[in-house]
């Protein structure tokens, strides 16, 4: 073989290696879809979802897990991401100057998380600590951005359904306060 055609052989293969390579890592990303795909239908936000929906929502979703005792956000940083609790419980807490962290409310499966620097752009406003160990499925506000600009009535279907679970949030906070002014 000349050394012309030796280095186009090697071309070819290194091309064939380079594209299994991508199938491969193609083929692992598609499962990873699949997966959070299933944890996403589970969750009730995803009662309103067509499969379809939620196989494409998947594609903008990270998972993440933390250990029982873990910081999960820390109140005061900067950062615009939400997530979807799948597993667990986490404690919210809010920072006092000169007294210990205050205790504002439990939260577990179902709920949504970080959403108030989503939106806001603005530092986290409170101290997220996972009371047991923590499975969430993240949505960037990067992700966010492109789900909207690829998908937009999927986009607008997100935010009704993360709409939905933080009225029942602020529903069962008010319910609290009100009872601590009683």
């Amino acid at each position: 073989m000349s050394e012309d055609g030796w280095q186009e052989f090697k071309k070819h293969v290194a091309d064939m290696a380079a594209d299994g390579e991508a199938n491969v890592e193609q083929g692992q990303r598609e499962a990873e879809i699949a997966a959070i795909a299933t944890r996403l239908d589970s969750l009730k936000l995803a009662a309103g979802f067509t499969f379809e929906e939620i196989r494409l929502l998947a594609a903008y979703l990270q998972e993440s897990a933390f250990p029982a005792g873990t910081v999960v956000i820390q109140e005061g940083r900067k950062a615009n991401s939400l997530a979807f609790m799948e597993e667990g419980v986490v404690t919210i807490q809010k920072e006092d100057t000169g007294a210990p962290e205050r205790h504002i409310i439990d939260l577990s499966r179902d709920a949504v998380i970080g959403e108030i620097a989503f939106f806001d752009n603005e530092p986290r406003s409170a101290t997220v600590v996972a009371k047991t160990d923590v499975r969430l499925l993240v949505l960037t506000r990067e992700q966010f951005d492109a789900l909207a600009a690829e998908q937009p009535q999927l986009a607008i279907k997100v935010l009704f359904a993360v709409g939905q679970v933080l009225s029942r949030r602020l529903r069962q906070v008010t319910g609290r306060f009100v009872g601590l002014l009683a």
